[in-house]
Order: C-alpha cells, then structure tokens, then sequence
C-alpha cells in the first residue's frame, strides 16, 4: 500500500535543507512532498501553491500560524520541525508519520467496531488538547488529516488552514474545510474557536462507526444546509457511543463538550488483547485495517530522484488519435466525503450552490482578482521547475495552447453554455443572462427566483431549477421570457416532501430530474429519491421512477436511454432505463474485487458500449444493449478518487479524469484507456482536479481548479498548458473557441491555437 507518488518534472529537487524524493498528496493549500533531513530523518514538507505565495496578507498570517504550530507537542500530532515563511514559495516540515488516512481505510474496509472508534477517539481527543493548549485551532479536521499508525491517530495539518483566511482562496469562493465537519458557527460566519474541533471529532467518530458523516452525503450544499438545520443521524452509532457523539455535535458551541472532558470520558477504552486505554502494536485498529497500516510501515522509502535526462528516455505507449468526442447529456453536482458521489454534465462540475447557505449569512462574497489576463494573448510555455502544475510526462511531442482574447464581458457568467449564437448561464446577480457569442454583449436577462440555477439548452429552451421554490422553469432561448413552470409536488412521491435537485439533464426533448425527498418523522430512513422526466416542450410530466435506496447524483442520457446508479443494501447497481418510458432495461453489479463497490459519479456511450466511472477510481466498460461487463479498468490511484465528468470517447480512447472525492483542491490525474481492452495508454498527474473539453487537433483539452488549460498530446500524454485564470476558469469549449472565467469577475471568451514547440 504506497503511500506516496514518483516525482514529477516541475518538482523540486531540494526544499530549504530537505531533499525531495517523492509526492505526498496536494491540497488547497499547496503540494506536500517525502523528504530526507540532512540527517537522514524522514519528514513531510508542504510547499505553499505559488498564487498565495504571492499575497503579502497570506505571508504573515502563514509566518504567524507555524510560529504557534511549532509549539504543538503531543503523542498524536505530526510536529512541525522546520519551516521558512519567507522563502520564495514558503514552506513547512513535520515529521512524517508512514501511515493511511482514516478516509481510505474506511473506503477499503468498511466500518469499525466501538472498541477501535473509542480508541480513535481518546487518541483525537488528546491531539485536541495538545493543539488548543498551543492556543490553535485546527479548523479542518477531517478523514484524510487523520493518519492512522500502529501506536494510534495522528492529527496532521493542525492550524495551518487558519492562514487561508482573507486570501485567494477564500476570497474566490472556497470556504476553508470540509462539508460534514465544519461546525454550524463557520458555516454561518461566525467565529470559530475549540468548539468548532470537537464538532469534527463527532463527526469523524459518526464517520468511522457507520461509514457515513452524520449528515449524510450527496451536493456540499445540501450537507452544509443539513449541519446548520438538522439533526444528525446516529441511528448507526453504537449505544455506548451516540451520547457522546450527539453532544459533540451540538448546534450550540457552548453546549459541546470540553476537549479534557472528552480525553477522560473516550481514554476509558479496551484493546483486542485487554490491555486499557494503551495503543500497542495495532491492537486498537480493526484486523484488516492494522494489517494494510503495518505493511505500509514496512516498506522502504524512495530514493532519490532519477535525474530529468533518465526519465525522458522512458518508453512512451502510442494511440491513434481521431474524431470528435462522443456527446452524452449528463448532470453533476458537488462530491460528498461519503454517500451518493457525483457525476455529470460539464458546467454543472462548477456548480457554486451558495443560495441555501447565504439565506443563513455563510458565504463570503466573492472578490476580484485582476492582473493575471495578458492584454490580448496570454500564453504560458513550461519551464524547467518553473511552474507548480507542469506534468509529468516528456513534452517533446505537446503541443503548446494559446489563448488569444476575443472579449471580455462585464460581469461573471458561470458554467455557460451556447446556443443560436448566444452564452446563457447564470451571473454573478444570481439572475439567468444571454451573451451574444460575437461581442459579449448582454442580449438578454432573466429574472429568475431566489436560489435558481441554470441547467442546461434543448431546442431553443434553457432550463433552471429552484430548490428553494421547488421549481422546474422552460425559458425561451431568444427571448429570455418563461415558456413553462413546473411545480416539485407534481413529481413528488406520496408521503414525501421535496428538499432538492442533485441533477438535471437535457436530452432529446425532455428534462430529466433526480431529485431527494423528506420522509417523515418516525420513518426508517430520512430521505428517499426518484428520477422524473419532464416534457421540454410543455413542462408535462412523463413519468416518475420512485428509488427507495440512495440514488448517486450522476445522472446520463444518450441514444434513448437513462442511466443511473442505486445503491441497495448489497451492492451498488447501475441501472439503464427506457428514456421515454422509465421501463429497466438492465441492471448491472458494479462489484469489483476491493471490499466495497462504488458509486456512479460519470457516464460515457460510444459503439454500444457505455463506460461508468465510480468513486473508486474504477472505470467498468459494459455492453450497452444487454448489461453485461466487457472489462473493468481500476486506475489504482491509492485514495479515494473518483472518475469525473465528462468522460470523452474518441476513436478507439477513453480519456477521463480522476478528482477527489473528499475534496476537489486535491491532486488529480487524467488517464487514457483503450476502449476495447481497458489497457492504460497513459496517464498525467494534475495538482487539481482536471476537467475534459474534448479534442482539438490531435490534442486532448482539459482545465484544472488551479486555472490553467492544458493540451494533452492524445498518443502520449505528453502536455503543455497557458493560464487562464487564478481560480477555477469554469471553461467551455465551443469548437477552437474558449468561454471562461477569468479570475477578475468577468467572462472572457478567446481563440484556442496549438503550435508546435
């Protein structure tokens, strides 16, 4: 079980006095590397992304944040032995602790039995003290900063998120934290002290006992919403424990309770050998658990990295690049830590669902960033160790892509699409706008209700949603006005109350809707789904499909027929459906050999054969008239990644991209298979998550959430990339025309060209 991933060009040899020798994970934040102390020591070293490095505001309060880090002494921390504030990309080092995150472990083999849930939670619990004594809050406790090793927990990255404060990344729209572990306080922008803590340590003790947050899972939105109104389920929470979870869970930071009072109440725990409350040679940690973290212990670590010239003489796999992707109507939203995973159409990737959460005060309002757009043409060409986003590949045969401005717009426009000569997406006044394609102008503006969002274009109709109306609304593409309105309680199964739309498609004259509903109090389960199709045309329903298991976000439509994923309670299906009838047609077991199966979260159809990406990281290629599989192709990522949509189909290749699932500021990847094997052709880390656009010139087109546009050579991976923006550019591709956002709160639209370097 490898913990970490090769080097790739770009990345550093040295950092301060560490040597660099291998990747460790990236986050929000920056890129954490494997080092070797000068004296031989292990260490993990966290080098800032290069866009907040240069933020003055985000410099002192980092420098201020490791001075208080630094004196965090506890058995369950990862301490900080080294850090350079100043340095031209500043830096930290703590000591590196070989174990697996709380998150994978959970993924791979399912829940944990009370004894080892107490015992995580004495351990956790006296981290706190130890972090809070140090007067730091940590602020982001979550499954993937709790490393799990033989002699129990260690909490990582404590206080460090702090410096993220009042900096690019949060002033462009990314709340600190993960959804189902921020405390209600943060979510409704009040201030966060110790409490805010042991609200996560519930939560991650809810996590590791049933597999799933106390929230549940589904859109970020959703979960956000559920934390600050509702109470947590802790059905599945064993007696002994329920109590305890449900007061750290208190709405009230005042009704939690203390950190010392948790070390007492959780350090009265037995291990599997008897022994009371000492964590000894993994005895605390389930069997299967204890085995994958004892042979991650005994493997030996990296060695230096090969010199640049040694690696660029590695073989490099060759395909036939072709066609024009395959167009499959898809919907997404956000990616929940557990639960339904997303997956879908390609703007809906972008979502920014913050209406639910603002009527609440939660959000900050969003800031403009200027000076990163060159005056007309801005193009950025690799360079040795010179960008944090530069893959890993030789890029003798990429292609570099320019972008040449065409126009700027005067306001934001998200996730748009074209259709007759317009751009029609939602602005930055939450109201529904058309741009025309040629100069950006405003041709037209929607009224639409508080907390609408655009959906997607079908014969000349544009499509919105309202969760806070329960709303579906037809608006006519030329002139901005309301064709049809559709009411939730026409779709609402009996005995349910509507709470919202996880994803909507627009396919051959139909809307199609998945939809989470309330079930009453006293009910067995709280919530239950189903999958309505409306007329796009009138607004007439067609018919309503009723899910009683959890249905995955990802939603796809394409040659007449639906495709969707349920999770029952002994495997996970993915269903395909008579688009026009809601009949089965098949249904496929998307069970592999890993302990747990996962979820749909992207669709693709080309040749009769649909290709389902899931929140394992496994891409399953299954015959698209009669269900069966034809192979699966597990791209191995060591985490719990998830395919992203779209994935896109073109002669004879899947390319696809690989995100978090926990968070979308982690590393990602885009990996090329041969449709008819399931061979990898290649494969290229991402610092972020990547999104596809499609082909362009033997060039596979894809962004990232750290704003830039690479080109993909499509026969080696080979890649070359220009700067769009300081944040997610939210782009869509219309031919060799580029719509994106730019970082200075307008759209722009540019010309893409690819050159040989």
């Amino acid at each position: 079980m490898q913990a970490y991933v090769p080097l790739q060009t770009g990345d550093p040899e040295r950092v301060g006095p560490y040597r660099i020798v291998a990747r460790l994970g990236s986050g929000g934040m920056g890129r954490v590397y494997l080092a070797g102390s000068p004296g031989g020591r292990a260490a993990a070293v966290k080098v800032v992304h290069e866009e907040l490095a240069e933020d003055p505001a985000f410099r002192r309060r980092f420098g201020r944040e490791v001075a208080a880090a630094q004196r965090v002494a506890g058995p369950f921390t990862a301490p900080v032995v080294a850090a350079d504030p100043d340095a031209d990309l500043p830096w930290l080092a703590t000591a590196y602790v070989p174990g697996v995150a709380l998150g994978t472990a959970v993924a791979a083999h399912g829940v944990w039995p009370e004894r080892s849930v107490r015992a995580l939670g004495s351990g956790l619990a006296e981290a706190l003290d130890a972090i809070h004594r140090a007067d730091v809050v940590h602020r982001d406790l979550k499954p993937s900063n709790v490393l799990l090793a033989p002699d129990g927990p260690r909490v990582i990255d404590f206080g460090i998120s702090v410096a993220a404060d009042d900096t690019k990344l949060t002033t462009t729209g990314v709340m600190v934290g993960s959804p189902g572990y921020l405390p209600p306080e943060q979510l409704v922008g009040r201030e966060v002290g110790p409490p805010g803590d042991v609200f996560a340590l519930g939560a991650l003790l809810a996590y590791a006992a049933t597999g799933t947050g106390p929230f549940g899972g589904g859109p970020a939105h959703g979960v956000n919403y559920r934390v600050v109104h509702e109470e947590p389920d802790l059905e599945r929470v064993p007696g002994g424990l329920a109590e305890v979870v449900a007061r750290c869970l208190a709405k009230d930071p005042r009704q939690r309770p203390e950190v010392p009072e948790l070390v007492g109440e959780l350090g009265r725990w037995e291990a599997a050998d008897g022994t009371r409350g000492t964590f000894t040679a993994g005895t605390w940690l389930p069997a299967p658990v204890a085995a994958d973290v004892t042979a991650l212990g005994a493997e030996p670590l990296p060695q230096v990295r090969p010199t640049n010239s040694a690696r660029a003489e590695a073989d490099l796999p060759t395909v036939t690049a072709g066609p024009a992707p395959t167009a499959v109507a898809t919907a997404r939203l956000g990616t929940p830590p557990a639960g339904p995973s997303s997956g879908g159409r390609p703007r809906a990737a972008a979502r920014r669902r913050t209406a639910v959460l603002a009527a609440a005060g939660a959000f900050v309002v969003l800031a403009v960033v200027g000076g990163l757009l060159l005056p007309r043409a801005f193009s950025d060409s690799s360079r040795p160790g010179g960008d944090a986003e530069n893959s890993g590949t030789p890029t003798a045969a990429a292609k570099q892509p320019t972008v040449r401005e065409l126009w700027p717009s005067d306001g934001e426009l998200q996730h748009p699409e074209v259709a007759r000569g317009k751009l029609v997406g939602e602005g930055d006044d939450g109201r529904l706008h058309a741009l025309t394609t040629a100069d950006g102008d405003t041709e037209w503006t929607y009224d639409s209700p508080d907390s609408a969002y655009f959906e997607g274009i079908g014969d000349g109709v544009a499509v919105v949603s309202s969760d806070a109306e329960h709303t579906i609304q037809g608006i006519d593409v030329d002139g901005g006005k309301r064709v049809w309105e559709v009411d939730a309680r026409t779709h609402t199964p009996s005995g349910t109350e509507f709470n919202l739309y996880m994803g909507v498609v627009v396919a051959d004259g139909t809307v199609y809707l998945n939809a989470m509903y309330d079930l009453p109090e006293g009910a067995d389960r709280s919530a239950m789904y189903a999958v309505s199709a409306v007329d796009l045309a009138t607004g007439r329903l067609k018919w309503t499909n009723r899910i009683e298991n959890i249905l995955s976000d990802a939603l796809a439509v394409a040659d007449g027929v639906v495709y969707v994923g349920v999770r029952e309670p002994d495997d996970t299906y993915f269903h395909a459906w008579d688009a026009e009838t809601g009949d089965q047609l098949w249904r496929y077991s998307s069970r592999t050999s890993r302990p747990y199966p996962g979820e749909l979260s992207a669709v693709a159809v080309s040749d009769g054969t649909v290709y389902f990406g899931d929140d394992r990281g496994v891409l399953h290629a299954v015959d698209a008239r009669r269900g069966t599989r034809r192979w699966i192709y597990d791209a191995d990522t060591g985490g719990v990644r998830q395919w992203l949509d779209p994935l896109v189909v073109a002669d004879g290749v899947v390319y696809g991209g690989i995100g978090g699932v926990t968070s979308e500021y982690e590393s990602g990847a885009v990996h090329a298979v041969d449709a008819d094997s399931g061979k990898r052709l290649w494969s290229e880390q991402t610092e972020r998550d990547p999104e596809l656009h499609g082909l362009l010139d033997g060039s596979v087109l894809f962004s990232t959430k750290a704003g830039a546009l690479h080109a993909a050579d499509a026969r080696t991976g080979a890649t070359a990339k220009t700067r769009l923006s300081s944040g997610d550019p939210d782009a869509a591709l219309d031919g060799d025309r580029i719509y994106f956002d730019g970082g200075d709160g307008r759209l722009h639209a540019g010309g893409v060209s690819l050159t040989e370097r």
